[in-house]
């Protein structure tokens, strides 16, 4: 159903959470707002209902970009017009519909991707007019927000921080049960734990995920219960390996997704890029293919 007002979840004066569509599961993010001296939306991955009826009651001043991931930016297209900031770190294939399906799946999978990404997001090519780096500081009057790199996930991805009332927009540093996603060529083990740590040493007092949303509650071991993930991956790899001969025959198992329940070729790609890392971590090298 269309929404035909916004529901907004206020999260500190001047900031809300605009819940998305499906309740933040992929592939859709929740969208935040901003009312201070400009209004400026958030990432746009919350779903068209959503972002129609923001769209008809406020007027959006800029837009920004949390990173490139395109169930965070896939309606960008929709504020045409507006100014589009994005992390400057992959900012050149930001936005981009065609050089995004290499980037995130590969050459051989990149149409599958374009499709998927095409029906399910309806993401269009919507490039960035201005970007930002780590320390940029958003200034909206009344609230400001600082912004931090916190690679691993992507190259690009960014927290935002409010540090009068300890709020951190954390986006895909996301809390979720399933633990860090760092599934493609471009992600990083080492840098996600070092991104990790570097929002732990912020010691917020509230954290809102993109798919998990507000956060208020025993926020030291969630994040710690989050890393550790990292770490019980590396044992479930190598309870492993006595049952198999092959790369391949590890991927199988699909020790880390158990499944796939969408783009199930590029999930399983996703899930042997996360493997692969952990192997090479590991020390663990292993032939690709059955003999």
């Amino acid at each position: 159903m269309i929404p035909t007002t916004m529901i907004l979840t206020p999260i500190i004066p001047g900031l809300c959470l605009v819940p998305a569509e499906n309740d933040g599961r992929f592939p859709f993010a929740h969208s935040f707002l901003i009312e201070g001296t400009t209004r400026a939306l958030i990432d746009t991955g919350c779903g068209e209902s959503v972002i129609d009826a923001l769209r008809r009651e406020r007027k959006i001043d800029l837009v920004i970009a949390s990173h490139s991931h395109p169930d965070h930016t896939a309606l960008n297209w929709k504020f045409e017009g507006t100014p589009i900031y994005a992390p400057q770190y992959a900012a050149d294939t930001f936005g981009n519909f065609e050089s995004l399906g290499e980037r995130f799946a590969g050459c051989e999978l990149a149409g599958e991707w374009r499709a998927y990404v095409r029906a399910a997001m309806n993401f269009r090519t919507a490039l960035a007019t201005q970007t930002f780096a780590d320390g940029h500081i958003f200034d909206f009057g009344k609230i400001k927000l600082t912004a931090i790199h916190t690679p691993g996930h992507t190259v690009d991805h960014m927290c935002l921080f409010e540090p009068p009332h300890g709020a951190l927009l954390s986006f895909d540093l996301d809390l979720s049960s399933f633990g860090p996603w760092y599934g493609h060529a471009e992600s990083d083990i080492a840098a996600f734990e070092n991104s990790i740590r570097k929002v732990m040493s912020l010691d917020p007092r509230v954290i809102v995920s993109s798919h998990k949303g507000i956060i208020t509650d025993d926020i030291p071991t969630r994040l710690q219960r989050y890393l550790d993930v990292i770490a019980a991956r590396d044992q479930i790899l190598l309870d492993c390996l006595p049952r198999v001969q092959t790369l391949d025959d590890l991927i199988d198992l699909s020790p880390f997704y158990r499944g796939y329940p969408y783009a199930p070729t590029i999930m399983r790609y996703w899930e042997a890029q996360m493997i692969r890392k952990h192997l090479d971590r590991l020390g663990v090298d292993l032939p690709q293919r059955s003999q």
